[in-house]
């Protein structure tokens, strides 16, 4: 019988090797956080820019001010409904796909709630932001200053945004005033084309 060799044996495993992963309590609710974060920026950029454009738009057709703020308002509920459902599903959607290939805790996944109700509820905050003017005024005093006081809210929330991104805060602002701006001249000029088009 041939004599016994250690050294041929596999090397014992003395334990699983040490997780550097950014797991845990801390890492759930970053995650969580960076989340509803994202949802609210969205939801508070899209509720400026899209009613500014419905506005706008209303506004370039010469429409009378009950017209504009009519077609604000259902234009805000329909749309925060939308994107609150949209951002839901996405979530879920999200959860369920990382479910087949991972098994995760309640913590560890995003919230698609929480998510729905940021994105939701800053889009009717930041669509009041054009709308309010024309419910105070109308012509064109209502109109520079939905214009003016959503440039202002677009630049400052892209700006508080670089708070958490650490990035530059007028490059940001920018970034979202530009965005947001071509959205409200594009609905002034569809509107006050198809309002001459129709004479209205």
């Amino acid at each position: 019988m041939e004599p016994h060799d250690e050294t041929s044996q596999p090397a014992s495993h003395e334990g699983p090797a040490s997780d550097t992963s950014p797991a845990g309590p801390n890492a759930s609710h970053a995650i969580q956080s960076a989340n509803t974060i994202r949802a609210a920026v969205f939801g508070i950029q899209d509720g400026i820019v899209s009613t500014l454009g419905i506005v706008m738009g209303v506004a370039g057709a010469q429409l009378a001010g009950e017209a504009i703020v009519i077609a604000g308002i259902a234009g805000l509920a329909s749309g925060a409904m939308s994107m609150a459902a949209g951002e839901y599903v996405s979530v879920q959607t999200q959860r369920e796909l990382l479910a087949l290939g991972t098994v995760l805790s309640d913590d560890e996944n995003v919230n698609p709630l929480k998510a729905a109700a940021a994105n939701g509820g800053l889009f009717i905050g930041g669509g009041f932001v054009p709308l309010l003017p024309f419910l105070l005024g109308t012509g064109l005093a209502a109109i520079s200053a939905s214009i003016l006081l959503s440039i202002l809210a677009l630049y400052v929330t892209g700006a508080v945004l670089t708070r958490l991104t650490k990035r530059s805060p007028i490059k940001s602002g920018m970034r979202m005033l530009i965005i947001g701006g071509g959205a409200g001249v594009i609905g002034y000029l569809v509107g006050t084309v198809f309002g001459t088009l129709f004479g209205v």
